[in-house]
């Protein structure tokens, strides 16, 4: 057994993984918690160089020892609590963080694209596949990656709730100008209706709205896929 000098933060990610208290807390490590360790600061490490315009933090830990690989979930502290996933294996790192900081320029492509198609929309992507490509823009997720997986939500703000039938006809339209334009992907299309909508600013605004149950009453929503691309 070492002893090993620690930050606080890297002692309470250690404890979550072995649950060993005190003995962890003291700096006391076994040779197979000094190896975790070093995983653990080589994933801190690699998001700091992969993302260094980002404020980011690992919130749990999984050491190589307990699964196929190690496994640490990270947030933006501040922003919001969406939980990320990066994996490490033999030096191989693949997470699902790449497009976060990416995510406007890309939707507003795409609103730009549905907009020339007579669809005015706001979007919001999420990409949840792990990757480990090195992501430089939203238009090299656009151009250089179509068949990457995607869920694309569309918010269209309406004065009158159209019918299951109008609304499965712009479905098909988004899915047609996807279809066109080579988006790869699948997600639903909600009229959102204008009179009960708040003042949302943002995309995440009103993806919460659509989400909330409680709005179902002020909602029509219909699905589209788009996995056939040109």
């Amino acid at each position: 057994m070492a002893h090993v000098e620690m930050t606080d933060k890297e002692k309470a990610l250690l404890d979550l993984a072995y649950t060993d208290g005190e003995r962890i807390s003291e700096g006391k490590l076994f040779d197979y918690q000094e190896k975790a360790l070093s995983e653990l600061r080589a994933m801190t490490f690699y998001l700091k160089k992969k993302y260094p315009n980002e404020d980011l933090e690992i919130i749990s830990f999984r050491p190589a020892s307990q699964k196929s690989g190690a496994e640490a979930q990270f947030i933006q502290p501040g922003i919001d609590s969406t939980e990320y996933l990066l994996k490490y294996d033999n030096g191989n790192y693949v997470d699902n963080f790449y497009d976060v900081p990416f995510e406007r320029e890309y939707d507003a492509i795409v609103e730009k694209l549905l907009k020339e198609g007579g669809i005015d929309a706001r979007v919001y992507t999420t990409f949840p596949f792990l990757i480990s490509a090195d992501i430089k823009s939203g238009q090299e997720l656009m151009d250089h990656r179509p068949f990457l997986g995607r869920t694309s939500q569309l918010y269209i703000i309406v004065d009158e709730l159209p019918d299951d039938e109008q609304a499965e006809a712009v479905a098909e339209k988004v899915q047609d100008i996807f279809n066109e334009n080579s988006v790869y992907g699948s997600g639903m299309v909600f009229f959102l209706l204008k009179d009960a909508v708040p003042e949302c600013k943002s995309v995440i605004e009103l993806d919460a709205y659509a989400r909330n149950r409680k709005n179902l009453r002020n909602i029509v929503s219909a699905a589209f896929r788009c996995f056939h691309v040109k």
